[in-house]
């Protein structure tokens, strides 16, 4: 039972290290478009370009998921404005409350960036870069076969535009406080059925009818969040650079 877990646990750290990582990118990416632009909108706007496919993408599937859930949508905007807080809100969906906006409904409108932001991340990990061949070398392959993996990576064609949609995407696949406000209730409501069912006696049941799917999920998740790390760790190392020569080169400090 807990080898089975093992793929869960993984995926919840991983999960956390990208959450990390993208609150770092993004203090250090307004950092820099401060540091270039040396006005606060102008930077705003150099930042939210940036992102943009990912903007784009995560607003969009709030606008897709809205409409296969039955929900009236209004206004979709993907410009970029600095809210009264200090923070950026990169864009937004209109659609409109009902009655029938469940705690489920609400959920899964707002972990959509989640859900499309992944299989977009997957696609091109697979398609693109050959990914869970690259996967299987780090599990089980010599220093020699990842070096001729990875050379592969980077001589693929147009490779430098598809590792920038890869950190546009999951640099801007996260779900903002606002979408994850109806989380902590459909949370609840999924813990309580599952206790119900343990306590009635359907434990060996439900860990059978769970487990084989619930471990597929996570190996594909695992794979998502793995190729995202790599690729924020490269950008990680062009964001340090860029930010020390800028710094020495307009002798200005940007405190964080």
């Amino acid at each position: 039972m807990y080898q089975s877990l093992s793929p869960i646990i993984w995926v919840v750290i991983s999960l956390i290290v990208l959450f990390l990582l993208e609150r770092w990118i993004h203090k250090h990416m307004q950092g820099i478009a401060y540091l270039v632009t040396g006005s606060l909108q102008w930077s705003v706007m150099l930042y939210a370009l940036i992102l943009f496919p990912g903007v784009f993408l995560h607003e969009l599937s709030h606008w897709i998921m809205a409409n296969l859930l039955g929900m009236r949508t209004g206004r979709f905007s993907v410009w970029p404005s600095l809210q009264p807080d200090g923070t950026v809100r990169l864009g937004y969906v209109e659609f409109y409350k009902t009655q029938r906006v469940a705690p489920v409904r609400e959920s899964l409108i707002g972990g959509a960036p989640l859900i499309f932001g992944i299989g977009a991340i997957l696609l091109i990990g697979r398609y693109v870069f050959q990914a869970e061949q690259l996967a299987q070398v780090v599990i089980i392959g010599t220093p020699d076969a990842l070096r001729t993996v990875l050379s592969g990576v980077f001589s693929t064609a147009d490779a430098w535009i598809w590792l920038y949609l890869l950190f546009a995407i999951s640099n801007a696949m996260m779900p903002s406080p606002s979408d994850r406000k109806a989380w902590p209730l459909f949370g609840f409501i999924l813990v309580a059925i599952l206790v119900l069912l343990y306590f009635a006696g359907f434990q060996d049941a439900l860990w059978q009818t769970l487990v084989g799917p619930v471990t597929t999920i996570a190996g594909y998740l695992l794979l998502a969040f793995a190729i995202t790390i790599l690729v924020d760790a490269v950008f990680v190392t062009i964001i340090l650079v860029l930010e020390f020569v800028l710094t020495r080169l307009l002798k200005k400090q940007i405190n964080y």
